[in-house]
């Protein structure tokens, strides 16, 4: 017997010998020496809501789904924040009028801005609504300002707001661009599908007539060796503010090879190397070999 029952029981043994009838916070003597039971009972599962087809759902209601990075403002509209050229998911859910989710809906999707809109299709499998009703989609920030996300299914419809934080806002500049680089703008221009384990890319053909060429882009590093001479790293369209989420997604990130090593820097740098773009790829889906630091 250890933890509270043993205070308890305790408590019980000299209540007992004390001749206290009264009952000691709240609880009498006879309650106190009570012994508690061997096993506590299991925490009933929760009930399976089942799913209703898409044809089956004339009448549905439309929003985002718990676990995006977003907040209701002061007038109600659901708003995310993100960085210039960041990137992130949101996913909405679609269900009837008594909470049942929709399976096989398929919303559709616009955007009034300057940030891109990543439709299901280009970001995850499949492209409807899943088993609890929920659709995944992306989205690309691009220059600051409030920028608006439409999702409509049917007669139901729900409002998205991104809010683009400028670069400079945060103490950072964006990366200049020098005559003969290879810009971020085009690389984010890449379409990247994830399947099997894989990220599969289409690009733009400014991005593939440079394949095989030595290219330089200007970026931040995001270190993946430790110490500060780094090997191997990714140079990305924004500063890195955190290990699990690469800033820009899939395509906004380039996977740098040095052999001598590159000195890892808080400020941009310009890479120079021998450029890739994998059209499939179990990691980045640009690559920049025989890198070296140059000054423009």
């Amino acid at each position: 017997m250890t933890g509270m029952f043993a205070t308890v029981a305790f408590a019980s043994v000299i209540a007992q010998e004390s001749g206290q009838a009264e009952a000691l916070d709240g609880l009498t003597a006879e309650e106190l020496a009570l012994e508690p039971p061997e096993e506590f009972p299991e925490k009933p599962a929760e009930p399976v809501i089942e799913p209703v087809a898409a044809a089956d759902a004339p009448e549905v209601r439309i929003g985002p789904a718990d676990g995006n990075d977003g907040y209701f403002d002061e007038n109600g509209r659901y708003v995310i924040d993100l960085m210039e050229q960041d990137y992130t998911y949101i996913t909405i859910e679609i269900e009837t009028p008594d909470g049942r989710p929709v399976e096989g809906a398929e919303p559709v999707f616009s955007i009034e801005g300057t940030s891109r809109l990543l439709k299901p299709e280009e970001v995850s499998m499949p492209s409807t609504s899943n088993e609890y009703g929920v659709v995944e989609f992306a989205v690309v920030a691009g220059m600051m300002g409030l920028d608006q996300i439409g999702v409509e299914y049917g007669e139901a419809s729900t409002e998205i707001l991104v809010n683009v934080i400028s670069l400079e806002a945060t103490m950072y500049s964006m990366p200049e661009v020098g005559e003969g680089h290879l810009p971020w703008d085009d690389l984010m221009q890449a379409r990247v599908r994830f399947g099997d384990m894989k990220l599969y890319a289409d690009f733009p053909a400014a991005v593939t007539e440079r394949a095989g060429e030595k290219v330089k882009i200007s970026g931040f590093m995001m270190p993946l060796e430790a110490g500060m001479k780094q090997h191997r790293f990714l140079l990305t369209a924004h500063p890195p503010g955190c290990f699990f989420h690469t800033p820009g997604g899939p395509s906004g990130a380039v996977e740098v090879f040095s052999e001598e090593g590159i000195e890892y820097s808080w400020d941009p740098i310009i890479v120079e190397g021998e450029f890739a773009a994998l059209e499939e790829s179990e990691g980045a889906v640009y690559r920049l070999d025989d890198a070296r630091v140059v000054e423009k």
